[in-house]
């Protein structure tokens, strides 16, 4: 009987191993804390990056509860003197809630932040809004 148990559990052993293997870090053991950086791809202008970059964050929110900061990152033609790379950043502040801007190179800083919640930014995702869209759902400090 031990001798046909045997061949199992070895097959389930390499099974699991090729698992964590092929997709990284198991489920169960990935970690949200921190910082999300998230890069979402190419698109034809800022603006449809960035509308594309607010529903990925509103995904975000939702994979990656404990996260203390995101980092939603696209690229676009940009001009002469830009380099085309935009990132929507939601720095929280609280559990659920924090500051949301837009920096015009990652890295280098927010330009005007709005201060949200989780909700809001589901919002504006639903309504397939833009930063600017931010405005009208602020919150007071």
């Amino acid at each position: 009987m031990k001798a046909s148990h045997q061949p199992l559990y070895l097959f389930l052993l390499i099974l699991s191993w090729q698992f964590s293997i092929g997709c990284g870090r198991l489920p169960s053991l990935t970690t949200c804390r921190g910082s999300v950086n998230v890069h979402i791809g190419s698109f034809d202008s800022a603006e449809t990056g960035g509308r594309a970059a607010v529903r990925r964050l509103s995904q975000e929110i939702h994979r990656c509860r404990e996260a203390e900061e995101y980092n939603i990152v696209w690229k676009w033609p940009g001009g002469e003197q830009e380099r085309g790379w935009r990132a929507l950043k939601y720095m929280r502040k609280e559990t659920t809630s924090g500051n949301i801007g837009c920096e015009y190179d990652p890295g280098s800083g927010t330009g005007e932040l709005y201060w949200v919640d989780d909700s809001t930014v589901d919002r504006v995702a639903a309504e397939g809004g833009a930063l600017s869209d931010f405005a009208k759902y602020q919150k007071k400090k």
